[in-house]
């Protein structure tokens, strides 16, 4: 017998808490000046208590949430992320060292919520998702009074409403994949009345943001709903039409930067370096150089970790999707928890920034979505009649 989930974070204590945790996750980058105090409040919050519950699982013997096979590759691209350090120039020891560990408590914990709260879990996703929602309405309509409505969203700093932060685009980009796609299927799932019509409200003004802040961006993820509403159809061939054009508008939507000079060490990359938004370290001979931020993640991860780090990355989101795909309901499965997906990849090969740092925004287009998908394939084991 499975071992059973604590009973002091059940029924409504555990939907206030994830709903208030995730409503803090998914809004933090519009709402905290300081990431430093994002960070504090999410250890509080979310990721001490996670750490606790998921410590008692384990304990009690549940050790399928942290030793599925499926995580395997995820662990040794973490494994080489934190040995990269050994040969890179100026590297952030504690800071990397506390991304992994939030990393390794958020993919636990969501899969122990879908093993035993999957009702609860989805709801707390969509209440974060829509208060992520409204931030972004309330950012978008205090912008737009003090600039002109042809002027992309934050391509000019402002002075918004109640002191919010005036963001990077590349982050107002990430923060909104996760929560615009989850309201998406779960709009679907509920319908068009009730809480449908305000899931599907909530994705809309989401592309619409995304739109505002980049449109090739914002059209890429359109044409990605698009493509992901015709795999479910008769005809899921249809599919690959909107899928390309996405891919196009994804390539469009890019920083252009010359990529060979991201290559400098292809084998195992430069190390995971101390980065910022305005640079990353490069180590060309024995001179020490400073490269502009990529904003592609897989041009960071070349630089950063080598062509070793991109296998073991393609192969930490390559194992848990060929086991998607080889279950008999792949039908039943593309919902909450695997919406995000190509959507995440797609923004974060056009505006990824940082790899593996703490909480961060570009979570939300990549490991966010990797924690639902590896959430997602954690299941009981059925009873099987024996047979004689």
């Amino acid at each position: 017998m499975p071992p059973l989930p604590p009973n002091i974070m059940q029924g409504r204590w555990l939907r206030w808490w994830l709903t208030l945790s995730f409503a803090v996750m998914f809004t933090g980058t519009f709402l905290f000046h300081s990431r430093i105090g994002l960070l504090n409040v999410l250890d509080v919050l979310f990721f001490l208590p996670s750490l606790t519950l998921l410590t008692r699982a384990m304990v009690s013997g549940d050790h399928r949430l942290l030793t599925s096979p499926l995580l395997v590759p995820f662990y040794l691209l973490l494994g080489w992320a934190l040995l990269s350090m050994a040969w890179a120039e100026d590297p952030n020891t504690s800071r990397t060292v506390r991304g992994v560990v939030q990393l390794l408590v958020m993919v636990g914990i969501f899969r122990w919520l879908h093993l035993y709260f999957r009702n609860t879990f989805k709801e707390a996703l969509a209440n974060g998702a829509l208060c992520a929602i409204i931030a972004a309405a309330v950012v978008t309509v205090s912008y737009y009074t003090t600039q002109p409505l042809a002027s992309p969203l934050f391509s000019e700093p402002a002075n918004l409403i109640f002191r919010l932060p005036s963001l990077d685009p590349s982050l107002a980009l990430m923060a909104m994949v996760a929560p615009t796609f989850i309201l998406l299927s779960q709009g679907l799932e509920e319908g068009p009345g009730g809480k449908g019509a305000r899931r599907f409200a909530g994705a809309i003004m989401g592309l619409l943001f995304i739109g505002l802040v980049s449109l090739p961006l914002g059209l890429m993820s359109l044409m990605l709903v698009i493509a992901w509403l015709a795999s479910r159809s008769s005809r899921p061939w249809l599919a690959v039409i909107p899928f390309l054009a996405a891919l196009y508008l994804m390539v469009q939507g890019g920083t252009d930067v010359t990529a060979s000079r991201y290559f400098l060490h292809p084998l195992i990359g430069n190390g995971l370096n101390q980065e910022s938004l305005n640079g990353i370290l490069g180590h060309e001979g024995n001179q020490l150089i400073q490269l502009a931020h990529p904003r592609n993640l897989f041009l960071l991860l070349v630089h950063s970790l080598g062509l070793v780090g991109l296998v073991l990355f393609i192969a930490s989101w390559g194992s848990p999707l060929a086991a998607l795909l080889q279950r008999e309901d792949v039908q039943g499965t593309r919902g909450t928890y695997t919406i995000a997906v190509v959507p995440g990849l797609c923004m974060a090969f056009a505006a990824g920034s940082y790899l593996l740092v703490p909480f961060h925004a570009s979570w939300m287009s990549l490991w966010v979505p990797l924690a639902l998908l590896m959430a997602r394939l954690c299941e009981r084991p059925s009873a099987q009649p024996s047979i004689r």
